[in-house]
């Protein structure tokens, strides 16, 4: 085992460890921030070295302890643990430290808003920061919508990860179209014909039946644009009479799910996709066996790559929306963030090693820390030419995975552009965050978890997804959506849809 290989399955296991021997929350809630304590700016004591570990989720390989590991270490003076979880298991992980109570010394939470982020909270789990990031320059730019969207009971317990509001593309073999001589699809008929002739007229030309159209994933993950092609709405839909009804069981759901269900029966949908995680997915896409994909404009890059690893020839390319029976279409809006940087209460202690923390991210939310995530270290994986530009030792820097070892990034609405792509890889999602940005559906109760939501969400959210599965393998009849719809309700969700609406009435702007 190389030295990289065994640093890495050390942190691993440590964090198991740790996750699986502490002892379960039990504190009382309290405000664990208060108005005497010392902000960010408060210059901390940089001559004293400290340990500061982090997890996160991580996409792709391990950052390897090089020359920007020491950059990191040299620049806090710290020694530095990033506990990186791949992110099929990372949600899972995060929770299970929690409720251990042996939590890293700071931590991204990726589920927001959520029952367990707010039970965690009132319990006492995470340090209120309000006071510690005030005077944070580049944590406090991010927009004020986005902190609104973050508070809980006024306070601020989390960083959030900032995100473009709109992230969402069609992705389609395009080179599979032209083998089969169709056209872009522009509506979601056009769509169903062209993920059946993906799955029974050969695009690939190799005289194998061994392509389908649609890469979909657990709970019908990866078809978001079809949803809001037949306007479901985005979490809740206004309807005509002004009052909010959940997405779950809307008129449009039911129309998508019959769609959906009739290219399951062509075979245009994988007959596995109830058990495929994310990973899995993008795997049928690169081994050249799925022809379409919904999904973030970030992954764009790497199925180009990938792809084309296996078939040369292969041409992706992403698509403008289609529309619906009734002309509609989107993508939806989201909250602003993915997930939030928390701080264990206890730490409150140590609030030596808060300002460490919260400097660290600080900077990784800054020009330089956004140079350093996306470039690496200049004269180390980059040069600047004399105009300007950079030269970038792509395979360097892919290698030693510099980008993971932070998590964190600055407010950026081209963010999720991938630096290391090609420059027509870089323009075309540019071009499609561009595209993207009035396209968005609007949840109009986003920040908002309702009681009934904390206690029985999870309960509606499986009977949910277990109706929409069984329906589209046909295990159930689209008949009885009407049923479902009425069990859906009588199990809280009448109670959750009042809960909503009046909230809405008394905030709606």
């Amino acid at each position: 085992m190389n030295n990289n290989r065994k640093f890495k399955t050390v942190l691993y296991l440590s964090m198991v460890v740790a996750i699986l021997g502490g002892s379960a929350i039990g504190c009382a809630k309290k405000d664990t921030a208060s108005s005497d304590q010392p902000s960010s700016t408060a210059k901390a004591d940089s001559s004293k070295h400290i340990k500061i570990s982090s997890m996160f989720p991580l996409y792709g390989d391990p950052a390897q302890k090089t020359e920007g590991w020491k950059f990191i270490e040299d620049k806090f003076n710290i020694d530095y643990e990033p506990l990186a979880i791949p992110n099929n298991s990372s949600d899972e992980k995060e929770k299970l430290a929690v409720a251990s109570g042996d939590m890293a010394d700071f931590m991204v939470w990726e589920s927001f808003p959520s029952a367990d982020f707010y039970n965690y909270t009132e319990q006492g789990a995470f340090l209120a920061l309000d006071d510690y990031i005030k005077n944070s320059p580049n944590i406090m730019k991010l927009p004020k919508t986005v902190w609104d969207n973050v508070k809980i009971n006024g306070k601020i317990y989390g960083i959030p990860r900032p995100r473009p509001l709109t992230t969402t593309a069609i992705m389609v073999r395009k080179d599979w179209l032209d083998n089969l001589g169709l056209p872009v699809p522009k509506t979601t008929d056009d769509l169903f014909k062209t993920a059946v002739a993906f799955t029974k007229n050969d695009p690939d030309k190799n005289g194998k039946a061994d392509t389908f159209g649609f890469a979909v994933g657990e709970n019908l993950a990866f078809l978001e644009t079809v949803w809001n092609a037949f306007d479901t709405g985005n979490g809740w839909r206004v309807m005509e009479d002004g009052t909010l009804m959940n997405s779950t069981i809307t008129p449009g759901r039911k129309q998508a799910l019959t769609f959906i269900s009739d290219l399951y029966k062509e075979g245009a949908i994988d007959k596995d996709f109830a058990v495929l995680k994310t990973t899995q997915v993008w795997d049928k896409i690169n081994n050249g066996n799925a022809g379409i994909y919904i999904g973030n404009i970030s992954d764009y890059a790497h199925f180009v790559e990938d792809t084309t690893k296996i078939n040369p020839n292969a041409k992706f390319e992403m698509i403008p929306l289609v529309t619906g029976p009734t002309g509609k279409s989107g993508v939806n809006e989201q909250i602003g963030f993915y997930g939030l940087q928390v701080i264990p209460a206890k730490l409150e202690k140590d609030p030596e090693k808060v300002k460490r923390i919260i400097s660290f991210l600080d900077w990784q939310m800054s020009d330089e820390g956004a140079m350093f995530k996306d470039y690496g270290l200049e004269g180390v994986h980059y040069t600047k030419n004399a105009d300007g530009t950079l030269k970038v030792n792509t395979d360097k820097l892919k290698a030693e995975a510099i980008g993971n070892l932070i998590s964190q990034n600055k407010f950026d609405p081209y963010l999720n552009v991938s630096k290391t792509a090609e420059p027509e890889v870089q323009k075309k999602q540019h071009d499609m965050f561009d595209y993207d940005a009035d396209k968005g559906v609007t949840n109009p109760v986003i920040s908002y978890l309702a009681p009934t939501q904390i206690e029985k969400g999870a309960d509606l959210a499986k009977l949910r997804d277990e109706f929409f599965v069984n329906v589209v393998m046909g295990k159930r009849k689209i008949e009885d959506f009407d049923k479902f719809a009425n069990e859906w309700l009588d199990n809280g969700g009448r109670q959750l849809t009042k809960e909503v609406n009046d909230w809405y009435k008394a905030n709606k702007k």
